[in-house]
């Protein structure tokens, strides 16, 4: 069985593939956009996180006659009117990396204290089947904006990211950025892992995998 992901973020495509081979679909053949004959990537023209992942897992499931898992994620900022939301990978401009994107935020709030720092990561998974089966699963992150990057690990706004729900710390530790968390510490509570968990009773169903007692067949959630 082979479902197709609909992504051509490597380090997206890795983290999501990650989380769903932990979460234990057995004999399951997760597909890239490496893996499939190339088509069009469909233009995000829609104003929410749910919008563009639909767009993008229908445009998937109709190229590769796959059932398509699509994430559209993103970071916002309370003091930014929870921008840039959708925007997140384009915030300095379409052509700028992630770097820019988060000096611009960090620039963009400078004078800003916490706790009105507050920010929370989202993401969207859409599910598309060929025969026009849609479905959507939502999970969040909250945390706080620190005022320099931190950490090497993760992508995107990870090293200016400080998740509420991190792991628990000794005594007088600081607080961690999601870049200084191991793989395994973020998936844990990531908006990414919480979408994925969410989806996977369905996704079970669809590929006639039980789930018995918070699990799928072949591994835990």
């Amino acid at each position: 069985m082979k479902i197709y992901l609909a992504t051509n973020n490597a380090k997206k495509l890795k983290e999501l593939t990650r989380i769903l081979a932990e979460v234990g679909l057995a004999g399951v053949q997760v597909l890239g956009g490496a893996d499939v004959s190339a088509y069009p990537e469909p233009a995000e023209t829609e104003w929410t996180f749910e919008g563009n992942a639909l767009i993008k897992a229908r445009a998937g499931a109709a190229a590769t006659g796959l059932i398509t898992l699509a994430d559209d994620s993103g970071l916002c900022v309370a003091a930014l009117g929870d921008m840039p939301g959708v925007r997140s990978s384009r915030w300095a401009g379409a052509d700028h990396d992630d770097t820019a994107n988060l000096e611009l935020v960090l620039r963009q709030i400078s004078d800003v204290e916490p706790p009105l720092r507050s920010a929370k990561f989202v993401s969207v998974l859409a599910l598309v089947t060929p025969d026009g089966f849609e479905t959507t699963t939502r999970g969040e992150m909250p945390g706080q904006l620190t005022y320099a990057p931190r950490g090497a690990n993760g992508f995107g706004y990870d090293p200016i990211f400080e998740s509420d729900d991190q792991p628990p710390l000794p005594p007088g530790a600081p607080r961690r950025t999601n870049g200084e968390l191991s793989a395994a510490e973020k998936d844990a509570i990531s908006h990414r892992g919480k979408a994925i968990r969410a989806m996977i009773p369905t996704l079970a169903e669809l590929l006639s995998q039980p789930v018995i007692s918070g699990q799928v067949l072949g591994g835990a959630l």
